[in-house]
């Protein structure tokens, strides 16, 4: 029987309890005088085997940690042959994985079994959630790209949540306007003409939407609908919306220059701004859909730009509500919308007291004639005529307003169709029109009108008729002075 050492024993002992912990030993040390015995023998193999397991172990404890820089392991366990084997695969799907993350999602891998399986159901989910994000982002692109400013769209496409298909109600406020007059403007010039003028007129609107980053909903003809608060709401959308509709009448004088320039008539705007809740989304149907809002406040908008003259802003309470102090307002404007029991107490935007920039200018008040013009006129009642022409007369007139003076009482803000009377070698009594702004003398039924479509003939001869500035009337303007027509 062998004789051994309790020592000894202790620290063969110890080595194999450090291994089935998952520790690595030191060598056992043998002693000198121990005979080359079956023990010393099994010692020796005992530290061969700890000489090759160690490098493995740091290997594997390296691998856990991430690190694929183990070394060249050496040794005859087929562990180490297996841990070579993994150690390259990682390798290989790290590369794999980076080539992913860099936009390559293409990359398929076949030598891990079921981890092979999974992995490449993952890449090929990421490949089909990148293609639809590209879908979205295209989508935004075309339907925002032309129609709104770059930080919009970047806001969109940045946000998870930036653009909501399915539809949902918000508080927005709206921009409408109309070229007033363009319909009977556009019938006296060539297709050519009225496509160019429009052109032109519609960029140079488009920038100043852009620049105060509105969403041009839509284009129709002349008439432009703007969003501010969709599809992206911002904390300021009523006051971006009154400095963008300032800055568009701001910008009709260029406009008209440039038509003057060209040898096209000038060009008059109305503008309405409202504010109020609609629904935003994705309309349409499966094969043709666009971003739009739908409700009342539309409706609304759309009733208070009809009350609106060139060269005028109009905004209804809600939306002086929502772009606070600071507003600069004219004449009220009692707006009768359908479904509303109480006229909407509307105002008319000069300006803002923190942006005299974009200020607008008074209107120039109407002189005194120094002979009355006799006029014929008609009312229009919805896009219907009243059947008789009745007489009357200008009594003031400016570049763009006069007073005429009714038999009758004329409806504040109705629309009326006006010819002056026949001069010699006319063959026809040109016509224009006009809108009823104010009652100026109601008993004497003189009111300020607002012209809203003139032919270059007719604006020339009314420019002539307020020319020597005599005043002398058919009828004495009884109490009357020059300051009576003028704008308050």
């Amino acid at each position: 029987m062998i004789q051994v050492e309790e020592s000894l024993l202790d620290t063969i002992t110890a080595a194999f309890h450090h291994l089935r912990t998952g520790k690595v030993p030191p060598p056992i040390t043998i002693p000198e005088d121990l005979p080359d015995n079956e023990l010393r023998q099994s010692i020796t193999y005992i530290n061969r085997f700890l000489s090759e397991f160690a490098p493995f172990a740091e290997a594997m404890e390296r691998m856990a940690r991430g690190d694929l820089e183990t070394g060249n392991l050496l040794g005859r366990m087929q562990v180490v042959q297996s841990l070579k084997a993994l150690n390259s695969n990682l390798r290989h799907l790290t590369y794999k994985t980076q080539q992913i993350a860099s936009g390559d999602l293409e990359q398929r891998v076949d030598f891990m079994g079921d981890f092979s399986i999974a992995f490449n159901r993952m890449t090929q989910q990421l490949k089909h959630s990148y293609q639809e994000l590209e879908r979205r982002n295209k989508f935004i692109r075309k339907v925002f790209g032309r129609y709104t400013s770059d930080e919009v769209v970047e806001a969109l496409l940045d946000a998870p949540d930036g653009l909501k298909l399915g539809g949902e109600k918000r508080e927005v406020t709206i921009l409408m306007s109309d070229l007033r007059g363009f319909t009977a403007l556009a019938e006296r010039l060539e297709a050519t003409e009225v496509v160019s003028l429009l052109n032109h007129y519609l960029s140079a609107m488009v920038e100043v939407i852009q620049h105060n980053g509105g969403t041009i909903d839509e284009i129709i003809g002349d008439a432009i609908l703007v969003l501010f608060g969709a599809p992206v709401a911002m904390e300021n959308d009523a006051q971006r919306a009154v400095l963008c509709a300032l800055g568009m009448q701001r910008a009709m004088g260029a406009v008209n220059e440039q038509n003057r320039q060209s040898g096209w008539p000038e060009i008059e705007m109305g503008i309405a701004l409202h504010t109020g809740d609609v629904v935003v989304g994705n309309i349409g149907s499966v094969k043709r859909s666009k971003y739009g809002v739908v409700g009342r406040t539309i409706n609304t908008t759309a009733r208070i730009e009809s009350f609106t003259v060139g060269g005028q802003v109009i905004v209804s309470p809600t939306l002086m509500n929502a772009a606070g102090l600071g507003l600069i307002l004219g004449d009220e404007v009692e707006v009768h919308a359908k479904g509303m029991k109480e006229p909407l107490l509307c105002r008319q935007l000069l300006g803002h007291a923190d942006h005299p920039e974009v200020g607008l200018g008074e209107e120039t008040a109407c002189t005194p004639l120094a002979e009355c013009v006799p006029v014929h006129f008609q009312l229009l009642t919805g896009k219907h005529f009243n059947d008789q022409m009745e007489p009357g007369s200008f009594v003031a007139l400016s570049h763009r307003q006069a007073v005429i003076e009714a038999r009758s009482p004329l409806p504040l803000y109705s629309n009326i169709l006006l010819r002056l009377e026949a001069v010699t070698g006319e063959r026809e009594v040109p016509e224009f029109y006009a809108k009823v702004m104010r009652s100026i003398d109601e008993p004497a039924r003189r009111y300020l009108i607002h012209f809203t479509s003139v032919p270059p003939g007719v604006r020339a001869r009314l420019s002539r008729l307020a020319d020597p500035l005599i005043i002398r009337f058919d009828k004495p303007l009884a109490q009357t002075t020059m300051d009576s027509y003028a704008q308050p």
